[in-house]
């Protein structure tokens, strides 16, 4: 019995050291690790509905991606591998799968790891609008959560750039077009003082928190001028969009052109 029970502990053992050989064999040296919301996943609506049955998925974290926005991060970047941990309805606190329970998904997969050059962070937009008029909540929602992920993203992989982006620009002036002109490119606008002001509460929200986390904030507004959602050139695509500038997979997220400025803005920013 003696004899069995050190055989079968040592087979453990083995089964372990093996099992743990190959996960750190399985992850690319130098690799980035994509986790975000919808605007970096990008399914379309029926793979949408695919991933909510479990139907289909691509993710680490087993949702749907269309796989874009990794593509450009890659190409503008020369070439880097992106593992991707991204899911639609991902926030930092509230619903769906949260960014620091990804990243830990992305450690326990071997991808995230000492080795790892890149984390690249995009959330935050589904942590705005559950709390209601309940500003202070949603702000202590996305600041706790961000400032897990990004500790998270430090202790396994202490030697990467960690970069919080922020979201394109969505509305101008305070005004923001959920409907284009019927035959025209130009769309309707609406007053949005309240998304204007969510905007502008999240983009600061995001930069104060990597910024006190030893994180580097990448700015998409600047990159973004000319092509909020009331523009004819526009990056987003409205919820009625009889003519849009390009095709996009869901309404209010972005569009081809959207997501091909998005994708190689990130991967221009990441480190070699």
């Amino acid at each position: 019995m003696r004899t069995y029970t050190k055989i079968s502990a040592v087979a453990a053992a083995t089964a372990a050291v093996i099992a743990g050989h190959t996960s750190a064999l399985a992850a690319t040296p130098g690799n980035t690790v994509l986790t975000g919301d919808s605007v970096v996943a990008n399914p379309t609506v029926p793979d949408y509905w695919k991933n909510k049955a479990n139907i289909k998925v691509n993710t680490g974290v087993g949702c749907v991606t269309d796989g874009a926005i990794a593509d450009e991060i890659a190409n503008a970047s020369g070439g880097a591998h992106v593992d991707q941990y991204q899911c639609a309805g991902a926030s930092f606190s509230t619903g769906g799968v949260h960014i620091d329970n990804a990243l830990r998904t992305a450690a326990q997969h071997g991808d995230l790891n000492p080795q790892t050059k890149n984390v690249v962070i995009v959330a935050g937009a589904n942590d705005t609008y559950p709390y209601g008029p309940d500003v202070q909540a949603s702000d202590r929602a996305i600041r706790n959560g961000l400032r897990n992920a990004i500790n998270i993203a430090h202790h396994h992989a202490p030697n990467a750039k960690v970069m919080v982006v922020g979201y394109p620009h969505v509305s101008f002036n305070n005004v923001s077009c959920y409907n284009s002109g019927l035959g025209s490119s130009n769309p309707l606008p609406i007053p949005a003082g309240n998304t204007a002001g969510t905007e502008q509460r999240l983009q600061n929200t995001l930069r104060e928190v990597a910024q006190q986390n030893n994180a580097t904030f990448l700015d998409a507004w600047p990159m973004s001028e000319g092509h909020d959602a009331c523009s004819p050139d526009r990056w987003w695509v409205n919820l009625i969009d009889i003519m849009p500038p390009a095709p996009g997979n869901l309404p209010l997220h972005l569009n081809a052109h959207g997501t091909h400025a998005y994708g190689q803005f990130i991967g221009h920013n990441l480190a070699k």
